[in-house]
């Protein structure tokens, strides 16, 4: 989209309204966006609003229960006011909801607003589906009379800034919007605890912004017409890969007939994968044998998963952000009348099913979204993939702050500077904020060790010190950064990338900035 956001987060020249603890809307304009700074005034605001933000203390429901709310920028999603009522009349916020549904478990929805220029008599049929959906509309200031750029998203991020002073209830905040100016608001909302999820169109989502999210939802453009394969001779026609030979595939029966079938694509791409796959998924629809349990009883997934190694030997899920092959399949099947399921009770055995010939005990899964392959969220599904835990930012920073104070000490049980980690651990409870639990304590520690922040005593292996060459906070995070770079390089060196530094640091800093 067209122009950025600007609120206290940014410090760009924007339009910018600041917010006062009464939670009064307090606003200014900056009229020439040419200037090279803000003006004295605004700079005021955009400080008083950062000083006020750093003095909350976001506070958990106790239930346990997540409670969320949706802000929609309506100017995002029809891309500007220069669009036919036609075109209005194709957005769905309904099927919106159901996108983010499939794809994140969100739980109480407590709050929808949806911003834009309510008089524009083009948007009826958003206002009639919004009646429908219990979601409040938003007027923009100024109305349609002054042609006031950016006026739905500053309005939804003051207006999200404003919850966080009047409600603690809502833990999980959607905004649905491609704006990669909101990617500071999402920082500001994560550094409070919130869950951050974002929804835009594939081809409009900003990348800042898909990366600080805890979650990001792609939805179909419904202005977009899908393009028809173009047929031309003058094009290079990339000839079908032999048919391995099934004697030469360690598979089950069935996959080896299937890959006496069908042909081996040597494609790397997703959008070929994606077809070849599904392929796979209507050979066995229509193979006797197959068929008959697809119908029955599902087949299982790692039946499938052999297939799709043996025919797309190329293919890696992970350039779509997926780390299981359960995702993949589950994205797969988006949209087909093919499903992923497990019966009731056995949730460990993922089968492949047809949506209308499913057991009684049958419970499916949601859709799985892509997503970015730099981005929070599929770092931490890679660390988890390979049971890697790491320590909430807090805990790390207070762990990391009292070994660096305590690294001289000769008062350990040891009677030197050396503990075990458990001597540790029981140590730095004692004065750790409660917030920060004995569990998190034990896996910053555990980091550390991995970091090579703590190594081992000379005269005990089990015993600890710091090392001599982390002295200062920062040398302690660029060791835990390092330590992930080598994790995670093993994964994205299938894909022919790096991890992004200022990610990793993301994982591990709290205060870290986030940009792709």
């Amino acid at each position: 989209m067209a122009g950025s956001l600007a609120v206290a987060f940014t410090r760009e020249p924007l339009p910018v309204v600041a917010v006062s603890s009464a939670g009064a809307l307090v606003g200014t304009w900056v009229q020439d966006r040419r200037h090279p700074s803000p003006s004295p005034q605004l700079k005021d605001l955009l400080q008083r609003l950062e000083e006020r933000l750093e003095r909350i203390e976001t506070r958990t429901v106790g239930n346990g229960q997540r409670r969320t709310a949706i802000f929609y920028d309506i100017e995002n999603l029809i891309k500007g006011y220069n669009i036919k009522a036609t075109d209005v009349a194709k957005i769905s916020l309904g099927a919106i909801q159901d996108h983010i549904r499939q794809a994140y478990p969100i739980e109480r929805v407590l709050l929808q607003r949806a911003y834009a220029n309510w008089s524009d008599a083009r948007l009826g049929s958003l206002r009639r589906e919004m009646h429908q959906l219990g979601i409040e509309p938003v007027q923009v200031f100024g109305f349609s009379y002054e042609n006031r750029k950016n006026a739905a998203d500053i309005q939804l991020a003051i207006d999200v800034v404003d919850l966080i002073f009047q409600d603690d209830r809502f833990d999980t905040f959607v905004i649905v919007s491609g704006d990669g100016g909101f990617g500071s608001l999402a920082k500001k909302l994560r550094q409070y605890g919130k869950t951050v999820i974002g929804c835009a169109y594939e081809d409009a989502a900003g990348k800042s912004f898909q990366a600080i999210c805890d979650a990001f939802v792609h939805i179909p453009d419904p202005m977009v017409k899908p393009q028809r394969p173009v047929t031309s001779s003058a094009l290079p026609i990339e000839a079908p890969a032999p048919t391995i030979p099934p004697a030469a595939i360690s598979l089950d029966a069935d996959n080896r007939r299937l890959c006496a079938d069908l042909s081996v694509s040597l494609t790397s791409h997703a959008e070929g994968a994606i077809a070849k796959t599904r392929e796979i998924l209507n050979w066995y629809r229509r193979d006797p044998e197959c068929g008959k349990l697809l119908r029955a009883q599902g087949l299982p997934i790692s039946k499938v998963q052999g297939a799709v190694q043996a025919l797309l030997p190329n293919f890696d899920i992970l350039q779509l952000g997926m780390v299981k092959f359960s995702e993949y399949l589950r994205y797969v099947c988006k949209n087909t009348i093919f499903c992923v399921f497990y019966r009731q009770g056995n949730a460990n055995q993922l089968l492949l099913g047809l949506r209308e010939h499913l057991p009684p005990s049958a419970l499916v899964m949601a859709n799985f979204e892509k997503r970015p392959l730099h981005s929070l969220v599929t770092y931490r599904a890679l660390l988890s993939h390979a049971r890697v835990a790491i320590a909430h930012p807090t805990a790390l920073a207070y762990v990391l702050t009292w070994l660096l104070e305590h690294r001289d000490c000769k008062a350990f049980p040891a009677g030197d500077s050396t503990a075990t980690l458990g001597e540790l651990a029981t140590m730095i409870a004692k004065t750790a904020p409660a917030e920060i639990s004995c569990r998190q304590i034990a896996i910053a520690l555990n980091n550390c060790q991995a970091a090579n922040i703590l190594v081992p005593a000379a005269h005990r292996d089990d015993h600890y010190l710091v090392s001599a060459k982390i002295t200062t906070l920062p040398e302690g995070y660029t060791a835990l950064v390092e330590w992930l770079n080598q994790t995670l390089q093993l994964f994205f060196e299938r894909v022919g990338a790096h991890p992004k530094p200022e990610l990793l640091r993301a994982l591990v800093e709290l205060s870290a900035s986030v940009y792709k």
